[in-house]
């Protein structure tokens, strides 16, 4: 059984595609808000429930979620994950939440790492009187999903220390390389090299913050060409855990593998 968001009404999604890039007299702001900047769905339970809050106190939203496997374009009606949520399409009175129910629907996913997903929720304001003639915004959330198997060694929060870090020099300039051989996803909220020891150590940032995928590598551009190293060079990086909270590391430049 494949995701039921191929029946689900397409006027929304469509909405969204016509009033993104649209500026607006209406004020701009979105109203519902997700709880948990991202969700956890262990592989033995039946089902998670999301919890939706529409924080708006005076107006009420026409809302529509689906699930896509990391293409942002996709649309509810092309989805084809292994999960069906419901309820697919709701109105959430001002002021209100709304549980969603994910269910996975047992077809085969790795069992010797995560998976990830992305939830999405649309939210469309409603038409104002007296503001006829005004375009209104859609709003659109993306947050992560981790289908986590049971069983997995360790702890998702054990994966940090199994990082490894190497400084590279590439045509494009300096870059980070982590490797995670871990079986879950880090995802990081920044990431620098640290010229030096101490809180006063000068920062070589980057812009890039993206996770990184269990067995797999990514590469991160410094802001600064690096030269020679100065003793104390290490890594300064900050990850987001389960619950969402950003966590401080620091962790010693390895060898580069050719």
């Amino acid at each position: 059984m494949r995701n039921s968001t191929r029946t689900w009404p397409r006027y929304l999604a469509l909405a969204a595609l016509c009033l993104a890039g649209c500026l607006a007299l209406w004020p701009a702001r979105a109203g519902v808000v997700i709880g948990g900047t991202r969700q956890i769905y262990p592989a033995q339970n039946r089902e998670i429930t999301i919890q939706l809050t529409n924080e708006d106190k005076k107006l009420p939203r026409l809302v529509q979620v689906w699930l896509d496997s990391g293409d942002e374009k996709i649309t509810p009606e092309q989805s084809d994950v292994p999960f069906t949520i419901t309820p697919p399409v709701f109105r959430m009175e001002a002021g209100k939440s709304q549980s969603l129910r994910l269910v996975y629907t047992r077809e085969p996913l790795p069992a010797d790492r995560e998976s990830v997903f992305w939830l999405n929720v649309l939210e469309v304001p409603p038409k104002v009187d007296g503001e006829e003639s005004q375009l209104r915004f859609s709003f659109r959330i993306r947050t992560k999903v981790f289908f986590r198997p049971q069983g997995l060694p360790g702890a998702a929060s054990d994966a940090v220390s199994q990082l490894r870090w190497s400084l590279l020099k590439t045509a494009q300039g300096s870059m980070l390389e982590v490797q995670n051989p871990s079986p879950y996803h880090v995802s990081f909220q920044e990431v620098a090299l640290a010229l030096g020891n101490g809180p006063d150590a000068r920062l070589n940032k980057s812009d890039q913050y993206e996770m990184v995928a269990p067995g797999g590598s990514r590469r991160y551009l410094l802001k600064d060409i690096v030269g020679a190293l100065p003793t104390g060079a290490h890594v300064q990086f900050s990850t987001i855990n389960d619950y969402g909270a950003f966590v401080p590391e620091q962790a010693p430049l390895q060898p580069a593998v050719p």
